[in-house]
């Protein structure tokens, strides 16, 4: 009995074991004790790859054998002597043979019965060396020479205004400017701006380039704001506006160029022009604020300091014209003009000290000395800041170095201007803080340029032929490429920079 019991322990019921009659607790053990054996399912297989290379790219045998049967050919042609290349197409040119296999296409296009070209291969008695020269001397007999195939040089110097100006309103070329030469400044006199109109009064108070297009306006006396699209040859009228009984002072862009205010010396409101909707809005001025003869504006575009009439300046928001602050010196405020980054204001008037302001805190933070100036006409600071300069009523120009003047109480000019007995009215930088263009309103041709960093006034400009009558405004594209000088005689000068190709 006992024996019979330990066959039964040992024996495993049929449900333990595995189909090859393997209990399934040896396999347990054999699965998750021994080390485990990863299947390498990208082993390369030789024959698979081959099998597969028949079925894509077909018997490797009959590429060869084409191979053998177009080297014959090639080399009975080539083998051929007194080979003679006629001109006319139809002996030269034949059909080839349409293969025997046709297949049907799985759908018909009408187009391609339309467009459809024959193939063509050249005649046997065309050697294979001068099938390339053959093919292009017959290309250039049926069609001729294309456009893109001729090979023509660019003339750098070139006064075709159409290669160098990008005439779109809306788009300017990236300029690409070299250092300017001195002594001698290259420029030539194009049509003038208001050609077309010359009714925006006697006196061209305002001529201004707009910050991105090619569009200028220009205003005058009349009470007449018109905008011109500037390409130096017709300069054809886009809009005007008129204004009665308002003459007008000074005309400006704001807001990156959609608004422009316009401002007048008799009237204490002003007139705001919205490009995008062509409306006209009357605004009036803050209470104490008179006029707004000279105002400048920021160069972030947010603020607008108007000079007042016994020494204020006021602060506007260029948005609502509202007024923000109301700065005070001790004598009358005839210039002023912001930094580079619009946290500093700079003014100068009736009295021989500049005013330098924190426009954060608004209080004056510095004051200094204008070298032998009793009274200041107009003042200007160069795009990268590294420039000031102020003219003086009694003809005299100084140039500073910005950091001398913020920073000492009796700074040295860099260069004193003489060229000028009278009033300077007109200060302006070029955008590269390359050239200072000065005029008076007080003479005749009373203008001049200076080159910068070199302090030389330009000798060939204006000569004894230009005729500039009484110079009133000055300003330069966003790329030097053109001044624009306006005059007490109803017009707009424009001259064309060559050493600036950009608009």
């Amino acid at each position: 009995m006992e024996k019979n019991k330990l066959n039964r322990k040992k024996l495993v019921p049929t449900k333990m074991l595995n189909k090859k009659g393997i209990p399934s607790k040896t396999l347990y053990k054999q699965k998750y004790t021994e080390p485990l054996k990863r299947n390498h399912k990208n082993e390369y297989d030789a024959k698979e790859e081959a099998r597969l290379e028949r079925i894509v790219l077909g018997n490797p045998t009959d590429i060869i054998n084409d191979l053998s049967n177009n080297e014959d050919v090639v080399e009975s042609n080539i083998n051929e002597n007194n080979i003679s290349i006629n001109d006319d197409v139809s002996n030269d040119l034949i059909e080839t043979d349409i293969s025997e296999e046709h297949t049907e296409a799985a759908w018909i296009d009408e187009d391609d019965v339309q467009y459809a070209r024959p193939r063509h291969k050249l005649a046997d008695n065309v050697p294979q060396e001068s099938r390339k020269d053959y093919l292009r001397n017959k290309y250039k007999q049926i069609v001729g020479n294309p456009k893109w195939a001729k090979i023509g040089k660019i003339n750098k110097e070139s006064d075709d205004l159409d290669n160098e100006i990008l005439k779109h309103s809306c788009h300017l070329e990236k300029p690409k400017v070299k250092n300017l030469p001195k002594s001698i400044i290259d420029i030539k006199a194009l049509t003038p701006i208001n050609k077309e109109t010359h009714t925006e009064g006697p006196i061209v108070s305002s001529v201004e380039f707009h910050p991105s297009s090619t569009v200028a306006l220009v205003a005058g006396t009349s009470g007449i704001l018109s905008l011109f699209q500037v390409d130096g040859i017709e300069n054809n009228k886009l809009h005007t506006m008129q204004y009665k009984k308002f003459p007008i002072s000074t005309a400006k862009f704001l807001r990156d160029g959609t608004e422009v205010l316009i401002g007048s010396q008799y009237y204490a409101h002003c007139h705001s022009y919205n490009l995008m909707s062509g409306k006209t809005y009357r605004m009036l001025l803050p209470h104490g604020l008179t006029n707004m003869q000279k105002y400048e504006v920021s160069p972030d575009g947010k603020l607008l300091a108007v000079c007042g009439r016994a020494g204020e300046i006021f602060l506007l928001t260029s948005s609502s014209k509202e007024l923000i602050s109301m700065l005070k010196m001790n004598a009358r405020c005839r210039a002023l003009a912001f930094t580079p980054d619009s946290n500093t204001l700079i003014t100068h008037g009736d009295s021989n000290e500049m005013y330098i302001w924190d426009i954060n805190s608004r209080v004056c933070i510095h004051r200094a000395i204008d070298d032998g100036c009793l009274s200041c006409a107009s003042i200007a600071m160069s795009p990268n800041s590294q420039y000031l300069a102020t003219g003086s009523k009694e003809g005299v120009v100084n140039l500073y170095d910005t950091k001398t003047v913020l920073q000492n109480r009796n700074p040295v000019p860099l260069k004193v201007v003489l060229n000028f007995v009278t009033s300077i009215t007109s200060l302006k930088f070029n955008a590269y803080s390359e050239i200072l263009a000065m005029a008076s309103d007080k003479k005749h041709n009373a203008f001049r340029m200076m080159h910068l960093p070199s302090f030389t006034v330009f000798s060939n400009f204006p000569t004894f032929q230009t005729n500039l009558s009484i110079p009133e405004a000055i300003d330069f594209s966003p790329g030097s490429g053109y001044i624009a000088i306006s005059n007490k005689s109803f017009s707009a000068f424009l001259y064309r920079l060559k050493h600036y190709g950009n608009y």
